[in-house]
This record gives structure tokens, C-alpha cells and sequence, in this order.
């Protein structure tokens, strides 16, 4: 089995180096990066779409750290309303450290350490 990780850097390269450590062939290629965005309009749109929400499903750390930076510089809070799930305890407790309130996160690592 081979295996393509395509997370930005520089998780992707740490995820590659455990899975080559496993004895996991992989390789790291990342198609995107993590920059804050300058269209005002387009993000606009997505705010509101934020706190029209009922349910808010965060993937990475990134995320947080980019919205929370955008929400700050727009004197703007997470929303209160919705509930909130994080993938990984990492991208859960950067999210906990915005969001002062109860949500879900995945409790076990994917992959185990060799």
C-alpha cells in the first residue's frame, strides 16, 4: 500500500514521516496552502453563512486560527448558537481556547505510533 498525503505543510511532511517510520510507504504532496483571504465580499458572504448555521464541523487548525483571526479583525465573536465538532484534539482545544463552550471531537488517533 501506498499512500498520498495531501494536508498543507508542515503537518502533512510530520504525517508522512510517521507513516515512513510504520513502515507506510508515503509521500507528502500538498495541492493548497492556508493564507488569509482579501476578498472582503467573498467573505463576507461566508460570515453570514457562519451564523446561519446549526452545526459547525471544523477540520484543521488552520481553520480556526485564519477564522478566528478574520472574526477578531471584524470585531465579530464565534457564534454561541451552534453546536461545534473538531476533527483531532489539537484543532480541539485550539478551537476551545475561542469558542468558551461544550463540543465534540474525535477522541482516538487514526494512526498508531509504531
Amino acid at each position: 500500500m501506498k499512500i498520498l498525503v495531501m494536508r498543507p505543510s508542515p503537518v502533512g511532511e510530520e504525517l508522512v514521516n510517521d507513516l515512513n517510520k510504520c513502515n507506510i510507504k508515503s509521500w507528502h504532496f500538498s495541492l493548497f496552502t492556508f493564507l488569509p483571504s482579501l476578498s472582503k465580499k467573498s467573505l463576507s458572504k461566508k460570515i453570514t453563512k457562519l451564523y446561519e448555521a446549526n452545526i459547525i464541523l471544523v477540520f484543521s487548525k488552520m481553520s480556526v486560527y485564519y477564522t478566528n483571526l478574520y472574526l477578531k479583525n471584524n470585531n465579530l465573536q464565534w457564534p454561541s448558537h451552534v453546536i461545534y465538532y473538531a476533527i483531532g484534539q489539537s484543532t480541539a482545544n485550539l478551537l476551545n481556547q475561542y469558542v468558551k463552550k461544550k463540543f465534540f471531537f474525535q477522541k482516538k488517533k487514526i494512526v498508531k505510533h509504531c
